[in-house]
């Protein structure tokens, strides 16, 4: 048996995504190590509320601000790049006084390129080699996997939650000439916290309202002024980790949100899902072969170019926020196909991070 590890375990706080695909294998770990959990926000909370006997530490990271307008996106995420930059230094200077004062002797990063060490093997969980860009600066990708090579030399190993050959859920996101031609990366399967602790929850439409401010809000006030017109059960999962109030609208039951065992009882109880194409609840949906809508978030290049590629794959439909009509969107969602991808293979990393 390996030795007992003492590890640290960095999360990114954008959307709770990251914080979701990363609970099995905080749990996992936790069986025969000792975990240290890093993170911030929303996902904190979530975390928090999952994993309550770990020790957690609340440290800022990229704090990346969205905006209400499509358009005004890209220039805003432009004017933001020189503080992600310095706050993606600050972020490895912090993890190195932790390394020296806490003792870990590995390090696992969810997307926090500055969470690393140069004194214990540090490994990053990815779904991103490169960074999609909007059409007439699309050939600017190429910048993009260059920053990312340049990020991952810090790290032992890189795992992408998907699979390394066609079907896949991530598209040209994570797979790139170059991904195979690198020995770290190492494609895992996808990474759903999955659990069956609660009896199904039966619904016809189950909206999971998830992501950045202020678009998070402004797709739950569309889905809930729109979904008075729909027929059938209805639930809405709004995504705010800092409140459990329950509520009923019409004919639909509201949760500020729901802990993991019981959105997994909903997700499963659906007869289809109304969400973001998040990567973590694309991985979830996936896993048990449930419809949905996607409905990506304005601005977010990643989610487009998914929602997207999964049209056009006849995985999943999807529309534009802004032309978002639920009564005949709706009627999209039978005329898909899940595709069929291997669960996680959480044993391997395991074995990779802890040797």
């Amino acid at each position: 048996m390996p030795e007992k590890r003492n590890i640290l375990y960095a999360v990114l706080d954008w959307g709770i995504g990251h914080a979701t695909r990363s609970l099995p294998i905080i749990r996992k770990l936790a069986e025969d190590h000792n975990i240290t959990v890093m993170s911030t926000g929303r996902s904190l909370n979530l975390l928090r509320s999952e994993l309550p006997e770990t020790e957690m530490i609340d440290h800022p990271d990229y704090s990346v601000r969205y905006t209400r307008k499509k358009w005004t996106m890209l220039p805003s995420l432009a004017m933001q790049l020189p503080r992600i930059l310095l706050r993606i230094g600050e972020e490895h200077r912090y993890t190195e006084r932790l390394v020296q004062e806490k003792k870990f002797d590995r390090i696992i990063s969810d997307n926090r390129y500055g969470v690393y060490s140069e004194k214990v093997p540090s490994f990053l969980i990815t779904h991103q080699l490169r960074f999609k860009l909007p059409g007439p600066l699309s050939p600017a990708e190429k910048l993009s996997e260059y920053f990312c090579r340049k990020k991952f030399r810090h790290f032992k190993r890189i795992f992408v939650p998907d699979e390394a050959q066609n079907p896949c859920l991530s598209g040209s996101l994570s797979h790139t000439r170059y991904a195979g031609k690198d020995p770290r990366i190492i494609y895992c399967g996808i990474l759903a916290d999955l659990k069956n602790d609660v009896e199904d929850i039966p619904s016809d439409l189950l909206f999971i309202i998830s992501g950045p401010e202020p678009q998070r809000t402004i797709f739950e006030n569309r889905i809930l002024e729109q979904a008075e017109n729909l027929d059938g059960t209805m639930i809405v999962v709004r995504g705010v980790t800092e409140s459990r109030e329950e509520s009923v609208r019409g004919g639909m039951k509201i949760y500020s949100s729901v802990e993991r065992d019981k959105l997994s009882a909903m997700i499963r109880g659906a007869k289809a899902v109304v969400s973001r194409p998040g990567y973590s609840t694309v991985m979830e949906l996936t896993a048990l072969r449930k419809k949905a809508l996607f409905i990506p978030t304005p601005g977010q290049t990643e989610q487009e170019y998914l929602a997207e590629y999964y049209r056009s794959m006849n995985y999943f439909p999807s529309v534009p926020q802004h032309k978002m009509e639920l009564f005949s969107d709706t009627a999209l969602i039978n005329s898909s196909e899940p595709p069929v991808l291997i669960p996680n293979r959480i044993g391997e990393i395991i074995d990779e991070i802890v040797s």
